[in-house]
């Protein structure tokens, strides 16, 4: 099988320093998370909100419906083996 040629290395590279750098760093001040909710809100939240909050709500009534109904039964159990 053939020998491949190594890839060309460039050995006189050299990377220039963090310090050395002559561009200007602006820091962004940190957005709190009532500005970065209030962008949401006014620019990517769906129009439809309303309709999803409610189907959210079905699903959430749907899911605790069961829950209210088994700890009733577990208060009946326990009421019916207290007698004992």
């Amino acid at each position: 099988m053939p020998r491949r040629p190594s890839p060309i290395t460039d050995y006189n590279y050299h990377s220039v320093a963090f310090e050395e750098s002559r561009t200007h760093h602006v820091r962004n001040p940190a957005r709190s998370f009532w500005n970065i909710t209030g962008d949401y809100f006014k620019s990517e939240a769906r129009q439809d909100f309303l309709g999803e909050a409610a189907l959210w709500a079905v699903f959430l009534l749907t899911a605790f419906l069961p829950l209210i109904s088994n700890a009733h039964a577990v208060m009946e159990f326990l009421r019916a083996i207290s007698k004992f």
